[in-house]
């Protein structure tokens, strides 16, 4: 049984439907939230969070509906202390500062492509100090040396929080880096951004006592809607279960990416699946080379002043990746770059 299995047998009920949403289900049959009726197990829920943490190695997984923004906020106020963060942070990082009522001190420059290391944590620890905020992988693919800040943390009694939004692939194929829960206190992870799941679930796990479990988990309803779209969840345990499953995928797409590396000027991260074009290294500024590919029908996540982020996910195909790397070299060269 899973959530989408047992929302398909309450959406296939002869049933009148006297609950939200208002659409009764004539914009998708499987939109429901709050069925506390007897029409959907009660521990549908719970039981593919025990999974997913399962999978990850992890004590507790909390599912989100609102982003792995919420599971930050939560973490964060969740913490109530003081604490040192990337100056590269994501916005949530410091709502989650400001709603605790506590102060962030922050590291590093916010244009950084890499994440702060325990030497950054260890220069700016005071003794009013609690917790740490470290995000790995970056948006760029870059990792942070989790095993030494777990190691610093844990000789200062620091709890260590993990923004590991870019990384839910991560652990589940060789060819990727650990997952960021292996080491982190509380862990968030994007099932949108890189897993088959829609787009706003999320996932946040932990490795506390059950006591602090709990209150954590409080802090994510604190932080999340009081309607939490059952299909989101879905989407999230559907993404999570296809991905350890698809190891055999990566290992197809990763000759391609390969090639794609040694064709084009990508800087060399932790990821291979987070392909970062140097703009600079080809002579093209990254908006005007974004706005080319983009009128030829290939869409990038991110250019930022220098650099073009793509995304490759199990999703992709290696016809697609070739089709990618013909329209890049193609536009490349039609902007004038020999």
């Amino acid at each position: 049984m899973s959530i989408f299995s047992d929302l398909q047998s309450a959406a296939a009920r002869d049933a009148i439907r006297l609950h939200t949403p208002g659409h009764k289900g004539s914009l998708h049959e499987l939109d429901m939230t709050e069925l506390v009726d007897g029409s959907f197990p009660s521990d549908s829920i719970e039981r593919a969070q025990a999974n997913a943490a399962a999978l990850y190695g992890a004590r507790h997984c909390t599912f989100l509906a609102c982003g792995s923004s919420q599971g930050v906020k939560a973490a964060v106020y969740y913490a109530a202390k003081n604490g040192i963060v990337g100056a590269n942070s994501h916005r949530s990082v410091f709502d989650g500062f400001t709603l605790s009522g506590k102060k962030c001190v922050s590291v590093g420059g916010r244009t950084d492509i890499m994440p702060i290391t325990a030497a950054d944590i260890e220069r700016a620890l005071t003794p009013d100090i609690g917790v740490a905020v470290v995000t790995s992988p970056t948006y760029y693919g870059f990792c942070a040396d989790l095993a030494a800040i777990r190691k610093l943390c844990d000789e200062r009694g620091l709890l260590l929080i993990a923004d590991g939004a870019h990384g839910a692939h991560f652990g589940s194929s060789p060819l990727l880096p650990e997952s960021p829960s292996r080491y982190a206190d509380i862990c968030n992870l994007s099932a949108h951004k890189t897993l088959d799941a829609l787009t706003q679930s999320a996932f946040m796990l932990d490795n506390l006592n059950d006591a602090d479990g709990k209150r954590l988990g409080a802090a994510a309803e604190l932080m999340g809607t009081t309607s939490p779209s059952y299909l989101l969840y879905s989407s999230v345990e559907r993404g999570v279960t296809e991905l350890f499953a698809s190891d055999g995928k990566y290992a197809a797409l990763y000759e391609c990416v390969s090639a794609l590396r040694r064709e084009f000027p990508f800087l060399k991260n932790d990821d291979f699946t987070r392909l970062v074009l140097d703009c600079a290294a080809v002579g093209i500024p990254s908006k005007r080379l974004c706005a080319e590919l983009c009128r030829r029908g290939v869409f990038a996540e991110l250019a930022d002043e220098r650099y073009i982020v793509f995304i490759v996910t199990a999703a992709d195909s290696p016809l697609s990746l070739e089709k990618f790397g013909r329209v890049l070299g193609s536009s490349i060269s039609k902007l004038g770059v020999k």
